[in-house]
């Protein structure tokens, strides 16, 4: 296994047979976290159970978006329909991961294969594979948790620790980049994860009442955006600023794509990759399949850096990351806005089974392949 994407599952393939589990709190979190891993990957042989994690980084990325977009639709695992919104962080999430993709697909990344032999743009690209991987890692076993039992939840969630895992401690150590687990705290509980999770309570009570929807996101409008933010702050500081910003190959990428714009960096809130799709053309005018429903929209359904913006400066895209998470805000709280991102989102959900196509090169997925 070591070297390879391939990995064996633990679920238990013979039917209409029991095993009996103590299912305690390490097992809890190693249930979740097996969960997330087979989201990314493609079953290779049933009767072994092996799987292959999906090589492809732009495919991968794909995939996240769309356990995030489903996570917010309450369509994955545990999910409630009535309580849909409450995750209010993974329908963002899924519109940045689908913005990954599209940078994966680039062509200056796709090219910076073939023409550029030295790392300067291969390894920023790994970097960002890595962070879009083990964030990925980190906060969908935490949604999966909570789906499943709030109270298990809150009695296991400072237990959850990969370097105490049993059963799937191989496969999570087999995965790309597992080196980085020490930097992330091996996926430990943090303060944003408690702060963030205890305004579920609230927001879920709102929620389950008999009102109107449009009354249960105005009713809830601020818990849900402090649970977004705190979200945000776990990804963007505990995880994303560790496995990827501090890098100094991704800083001078960072510095080169501000001075010539090339990948695009702006936050396409639809589920197209360019944001010529939700801009309005020379006339003023809103063209395309998505033509109609934008005009209607109280505001663009896109966010751009603000200006001087440095990415890889925690602060300065923290700044952004507001801005954009204000406009996201204002969208669903708005019943027209609402129901575009839901439409989009819907769309991403179906991205699950994405595949490669294009392979990044034998240097790639940490050297795995």
């Amino acid at each position: 296994m070591t070297g390879s994407l391939e990995w064996q599952s633990n679920t238990n393939t013979t039917e209409n047979s029991c095993k009996e589990v103590q299912c305690d709190c390490s097992t809890f979190w190693e249930i979740y976290q097996q969960q997330a891993i087979m989201r990314l990957s493609n079953l290779q042989d049933q009767k072994t159970n092996t799987y292959k994690l999906e090589p492809g980084y732009e495919a991968r990325a794909r995939r996240i978006a769309s356990v995030y977009a489903k996570i917010y639709l309450e369509q994955e695992i545990s999910g409630n329909k009535q309580l849909k919104g409450r995750y209010y962080w993974m329908g963002l999430g899924a519109f940045a991961s689908k913005t990954v993709a599209a940078v994966f697909k680039h062509g200056l990344t796709r090219n910076g294969y073939k023409w550029i032999p030295l790392g300067f743009v291969r390894d920023p690209v790994h970097s960002f594979a890595k962070g879009n991987l083990w964030l990925f890692m980190d906060i969908a076993p935490w949604h999966y948790g909570w789906s499943a039992s709030s109270f298990s939840f809150n009695q296991c969630k400072v237990q959850r620790n990969v370097s105490n895992y049993r059963h799937i401690k191989k496969e999570v150590m087999n995965l790309p980049w597992s080196n980085c687990l020490p930097v992330i705290s091996n996926l430990q509980c943090t303060n944003e994860i408690m702060i963030g999770f205890a305004k579920l309570p609230a927001i879920e009570q709102v929620f389950r009442q008999s009102l109107a929807e449009q009354k249960k996101f105005k009713t809830s409008a601020k818990d849900l955006f402090l649970h977004l933010l705190t979200i945000a702050v776990q990804e963007q500081s505990n995880i994303l600023q560790e496995v990827v910003w501090k890098d100094w190959k991704v800083q001078g990428q960072a510095i080169i794509q501000r001075t010539t714009g090339t990948p695009e960096s702006t936050l396409v809130l639809s589920s197209d990759y360019d944001s010529d799709v939700v801009r309005k053309n020379k006339l003023g005018q809103y063209k395309g399949r998505l033509a109609n429903e934008l005009s209607q929209l109280p505001e663009s359904a896109y966010s751009e850096p603000i200006e001087g913006t440095k990415v890889e400066n925690y602060d300065s895209r923290m700044k952004w990351i507001q801005k954009a998470a204000e406009k996201y805000h204002r969208l669903m709280q708005n019943e027209k806005g609402r129901k575009f991102l839901e439409k989009e989102l819907m769309i991403i959900a179906g991205w699950g089974n994405s595949k490669a196509e294009f392979k990044v090169g034998s240097d790639s997925n940490d050297g795995k392949i």
